[in-house]
């Protein structure tokens, strides 16, 4: 009989539902919520019937004393959380992507989970996408030959879907190593994402073992960009497009698509089966029934090499060779040094619509309770704040 766990959600923002899919699936109570926000805790103790909620992860740390805590904040806190949610007690972090900002980053979360035997897994959890999954099982049967070029066109910033799709791409080609990374950016305005200075595009090429490249292009190609989970790969004998609901594979008979293990308008990229999956295989990890997450930190520790790999080629105009040996984050570095002027002033968060303090918390509480699906844009906002 598996062990009974519980779990903590630190971050009540929109991603934080997601989460909770996945703990109610698997029979795992949610028994406390973080967040410095009273109305948000307070929004998600009511709505999910959570009994403990707590301005400081620290204290629900001490009090509520859960087996798995998700980090659920945005990006520059993720490291400082996860190393102070590594205790002991703590069998089991997930951690939403990106991983961290800077490889340094990671790599303390990484060392400060080794310490306390606490199992680390990055929310991407688009790996249980069955998309994906066939995509990865037809890959490594040989359906398209031996895969030489892989083509991403991914929006809102690399580290936003970017990480979902080079992450994507490993998984589906068996988790290759980069050997040496090219990357260029282009930053004309004050752009940040959850508080994040990030690129208004880029594009690059990623040399992997076995000679397979992947040329990543990010808010390019607009008219034919996707989200996090759509990418193609050419190989000797043949195409293949994948993306989390759809594979469609080109060969000598021509193009086909792929029946999948359910059917396309029930897969969810977020929420639901693909959290309930990204669970279950933590569960499985932690009682050694399998020996390493998919999703594992050290797993997604290479995307985030990747990316900053990237970001670091665009800093000092040459190809980076890896492992990199940059630690900090290379877009601030470049900022710092005036490397990206800023021709277009003014500071802008393209996830700024997410801030609470952006929101009259009565009347938005008013509508609430009144029923949100009389009020779509209400509820959309609702689904979408905080992450």
């Amino acid at each position: 009989m598996p062990q009974k766990y519980t779990a903590a959600i630190v971050g009540c923002g929109s991603i934080g539902r997601s989460h909770i899919d996945g703990y109610r699936l698997n029979d795992i109570d949610v028994v406390a919520v973080v967040d410095p926000v009273a109305v948000a805790r307070e929004d998600y103790m009511e709505e999910f019937d959570i009994p403990q909620g707590y301005a400081s992860i620290e204290e629900m740390l001490e009090k509520a004393r859960p087996d798995i805590v998700s980090i659920c904040t945005w990006h520059l806190l993720h490291h400082e959380l996860t190393i102070v949610a590594a205790r002991p007690e703590v069998k089991g972090i997930i951690c939403e992507k990106p991983m961290a900002i800077g490889l340094g980053h990671a790599d303390s979360m990484i060392e400060a989970c080794d310490a306390s035997d606490t199992k680390l897994v990055i929310s991407h959890q688009r790996r249980f996408t069955p998309g994906w999954e066939k995509g990865r099982e037809l890959v490594q049967a040989g359906a398209i030959g031996q895969p030489l070029m892989v083509n991403i066109n991914s929006l809102q910033g690399l580290l936003n879907c970017g990480t979902h799709a080079i992450d994507g791409v490993r998984f589906v080609l068996g988790n290759p190593q980069p050997q040496w990374v090219m990357g260029a950016v282009d930053r004309d305005t004050d752009r940040h994402e959850r508080a994040v200075a990030i690129e208004d595009a880029c594009m690059g090429l990623v040399h992997f073992e076995g000679d397979i490249q992947l040329f990543v292009q990010s808010d390019l190609y607009l008219e034919k960009a996707v989200g996090g989970g759509g990418f193609e790969i050419r190989g000797t004998e043949g195409l293949i497009e994948i993306n989390e609901s759809q594979v469609r594979l080109l060969n000598d008979d021509g193009w086909q698509e792929v029946e999948l293990r359910m059917k396309k308008e029930e897969i969810r990229a977020i929420g639901g089966h693909s959290n309930g999956d990204q669970t279950r295989e933590l569960i499985a990890w932690l009682e050694g029934e399998v020996e390493e997450h998919r999703n594992s930190g050290r797993t997604a520790r290479v995307t985030v090499e990747i990316m900053m790999a990237l970001y670091e080629s665009a800093r000092r105009h040459q190809v980076i060779h890896l492992p990199l040996q940059e630690k900090d984050y290379p877009m601030d570095l470049m900022i710092a040094e005036e490397k990206l002027p800023v021709r277009e002033p003014g500071w802008y968060d393209i996830r700024g619509f997410l801030r609470r303090d952006n929101v009259d918390q009565e009347a938005y509480k008013k509508l609430r309770a009144e029923g949100m699906d009389h009020f779509p844009a209400l509820k959309k906002l609702h689904d979408e704040m905080g992450e």
